[in-house]
């Protein structure tokens, strides 16, 4: 017998935030304290936020040189809350990373499909 499984959540939005090496530490306490609250708090239709860093890409480590990644994703159940999130959520959130990190600090973001593997 196959198993099935069900995917709740069909869509990710992704946030990639690019930043001097050197603010780090000031960019995640801000991504704790304020953007995930803001993001994922009561009322919002994204799930299971989490944050990733590049290690390692082809090999190597990043040059610090070239600043620093760290994506935001969170998950929806349907594209239109997605962009609705996208649209009505996201804005004042990166308007004040733009605030407290620019003018060297730059972001984007990416609505992607999740694609089972099985069907």
């Amino acid at each position: 017998m196959k198993a099935c499984r069900f995917l709740l959540y069909m869509y990710i939005y992704n946030v990639t935030f690019i930043i001097a090496p050197d603010a780090r530490v000031r960019v995640l306490e801000w991504l704790r304290s304020t953007a995930v609250p803001m993001l994922f708090g009561e009322g919002s239709q994204g799930r299971n936020p989490r944050l990733q860093t590049v290690s390692e890409a082809g090999g190597e480590a990043p040059d610090p040189e070239q600043g620093l990644s760290l994506a935001l994703q969170g998950e929806f159940s349907a594209e239109e809350e997605a962009k609705a999130w996208a649209m009505e959520t996201l804005p004042p959130v990166l308007d004040d990373f733009l605030m407290k990190f620019g003018p060297e600090a730059l972001y984007f973001p990416t609505l992607l499909e999740v694609i089972p593997l099985h069907e």
